[in-house]
């Protein structure tokens, strides 16, 4: 017999004393009334998928409690390489750490606040990709994966219904209820992914734009005739003795290219990138 998660809630049919017997019940007479053999118990082919679509989400939150809590130990054990990148750094680090430890065991053991709060760490994953510090980093695909994946386990129906509270309000009156602010996580989700996908699009603009300024800046070109390119509307211009740096206001700013001058003609040139 399937292990009882909740005993508690036996509006899950796993919960509850599910099933006959297999000595209960004759092979014969189950074939007649159309049951089926599912561990150890005569069930109906509707119990057997209900059961099975109740234990794998179960398993899936077990399994992704766990993935939460052994990224936070990926922080911990990671938290000197943290530090050096500074104070303010370290310490949304360490915040970021304990929110997920804490989702992490809420969701072993199916409390409802763990898993919203699993949800808006699901969310970060699928923006956190698109933030100057991970832009370039190899795992962000996976990252995002682990995002979209996680969302979709934690936003399945019978997911909802493992960490919505057991009452006896009407079916109608919960329904409408949870359909509301599904409809609310879906709409911030998708307003998420939105600025994700418009912020990734400006920064890689920005890229772009910047490296093609570089390439424009060739050895021994006229300083004057190499700025007369690039138009204030467009671009910041900061004028120093030795270089001048060109930065494209889109991109907020972060990207740049360093030209080297002797006063007169161009020396070199350098893409830069403001963390």
């Amino acid at each position: 017999m399937l292990k009882k998660y909740q005993p508690g809630r036996t509006d899950l049919l796993i919960n509850t004393s599910w099933g006959i017997p297999h000595d209960g019940l004759t092979k014969e007479d189950a074939q007649i009334k159309d049951m089926l053999l599912f561990h150890d118990r005569w069930v109906t082919k509707e119990e057997k998928k209900q059961l099975s679509e109740e234990h794998s989400t179960y398993q899936s939150i077990l399994i992704i409690g766990y993935l939460l809590i052994c990224i936070t130990l990926y922080v911990i054990i990671n938290i000197g390489n943290i530090f050096q990148s500074g104070i303010v750094s370290a310490s949304i680090a360490v915040v970021y750490g304990i929110a997920v430890l804490v989702a992490g065991i809420g969701l072993i053991k199916f409390r409802r606040f763990a898993r919203n709060i699993a949800v808006l760490v699901f969310v970060s994953f699928l923006v956190l990709p698109f933030m100057p510090l991970l832009e370039n980093e190899k795992g962000a695909p996976l990252l995002i994966l682990l995002g979209l994946s996680g969302l979709y386990y934690l936003q399945r129906k019978t997911a909802r219904k493992i960490f919505s509270p057991f009452s006896k309000t009407s079916v109608d009156d919960t329904k409408t209820k949870s359909s509301l602010v599904r409809k609310g996580i879906y709409l911030v989700i998708f307003c998420v992914v939105l600025f994700a996908g418009y912020f990734a699009y400006d920064m890689s603009q920005a890229k772009r734009i910047t490296a093609d300024a570089c390439l424009r800046a060739t050895l021994g070109m006229s300083l004057e005739d190499y700025l007369s390119n690039f138009s204030e509307n467009d671009y910041k211009i900061i004028r120093r003795t030795e270089y001048i740096m060109i930065m494209p206001k889109i991109g907020m700013g972060r990207n740049y290219c360093t030209v080297f001058h002797d006063g007169q003609r161009i020396t070199g040139s350098k893409v830069g990138f403001n963390d």
